[in-house]
């Protein structure tokens, strides 16, 4: 039995999914995550794993499997089900985890609008050695996975699943990482249609105007945010359960 098998169906009904970030980690996803919650949208971010209602109900541990079963081929693939009763809550997503379920979110979710962040990918691939690949690093880290393994060990093996997508299965390659990263956004630019696609690079963002453009929203009177994890991003994502 699997654990989302354990989770009941949202209930009355799930909200509708309105808009799906599709562009991979560091790229301005926090951003896009605190921007789309200043706009009205209840958005889904890695760091949603760490609220209490969430750790309640075991979304490491649904991450987990679901990525094993696109990953690794093992058990069943998640389906419209599966992720209602993840995303039930939500009307936008953004960032890992999300982003490795590009094509089925788009089968399940048609009628949302598409989001792509991109940027230069070798400053990507450099910002990933301060995230995900500091934090596998830190040998603290490991010693509380193996001792946590509920929580800071399932957040671990959600990490390297995750890298495992994105390499092709050579998870400390970079220069799979690398291609990775072009293959993913080239794949999304493919799929979506162009009238239903906004895409940006992250260093060139124009601030609110041509997000809310894209999605119909009245422009917020106050800055864009534009959150720069940094050097913190491993440090914010081992905080998030402590």
């Amino acid at each position: 039995l699997r654990h989302v098998d354990k989770l009941p169906p949202f209930n009355p009904q799930p909200v509708e999914m309105q808009v799906l970030c599709l562009g991979l980690s560091r790229t301005s996803t926090m951003s896009l995550w605190v921007a789309l919650k200043k706009l009205g949208y209840n958005t889904y971010h890695f760091m949603e794993c760490g609220q209490p209602e969430n750790i309640k109900d075991g979304h490491l541990l649904c991450w987990k499997e679901a990525l094993e079963a696109k990953v690794l081929g093992k058990g069943k693939p998640y389906g419209r089900e599966e992720f209602d009763k993840v995303l039930g809550r939500y009307s936008a997503v953004t960032d890992a985890p999300n982003a490795c379920f590009a094509d089925e979110l788009l089968e399940n979710y048609p009628n949302a609008k598409v989001i792509l962040s991109v940027r230069d990918p070798d400053k990507w691939v450099a910002s990933m050695e301060t995230s995900y690949y500091r934090i596998l690093g830190w040998a603290s880290f490991t010693a509380l996975a193996f001792f946590d393994k509920v929580i800071l060990g399932t957040e671990r093996a959600v990490f390297l699943l995750i890298l495992r997508q994105w390499t092709n299965g050579d998870i400390y390659n970079r220069q799979k990482l690398r291609e990775g990263f072009i293959k993913h956004n080239q794949h999304i630019r493919d799929i979506v249609p162009k009238e239903n696609l906004f895409e940006f690079q992250v260093e060139e963002i124009g601030g609110w105007v041509p997000l809310c453009k894209f999605l119909g929203k009245n422009i917020p009177d106050e800055p864009y945010p534009r959150i720069n994890e940094g050097d913190n991003a491993a440090k914010i994502h081992v905080a998030m359960f402590w």
